[in-house]
């Protein structure tokens, strides 16, 4: 069962964003952190990263090793894409995320449910 770990400081939108992925993907075990989470976060078994570009930025280091990373951003321009690329980000969401946009993005990362991962980090 893949584990979805949302990073993001606003407790409603994280709420949000929980419940969103839950109802996508009933199967993956949801989790959610504060961006500034302590040093454990690395130890976490954690398929996928959701978080802004700008915390993907702030913590990349401390992420858990083999996570795939999906930023949200509100910006999707050249410079952008180009940021996210060297961060290592796998994929790219416009915020405010939809659950429209979710299901684009993760379903093929994660099959239709949630049961399985159709692709491996590398």
């Amino acid at each position: 069962m893949p584990t979805i770990l949302i990073l993001e400081d606003d407790a409603s939108t994280r709420d949000a964003l929980a419940a969103m992925l839950g109802e996508l993907f009933p199967r993956a075990h949801v989790i959610g952190a504060r961006v500034d989470a302590g040093p454990g976060l690395a130890e976490r078994d954690v398929t996928l990263v959701l978080a802004e570009l700008d915390a993907v930025e702030r913590v990349r280091r401390r992420l858990p090793a083999g996570a795939l990373v999906i930023a949200l951003t509100r910006e999707m321009g050249p410079d952008t894409l180009l940021r996210a690329e060297a961060l290592g980000v796998a994929a790219s969401v416009r915020a405010p995320a939809t659950t429209q946009r979710l299901r684009v993005v993760l379903e093929p990362m994660l099959g239709r449910d949630g049961a399985s991962r159709a692709l491996d980090p590398e």
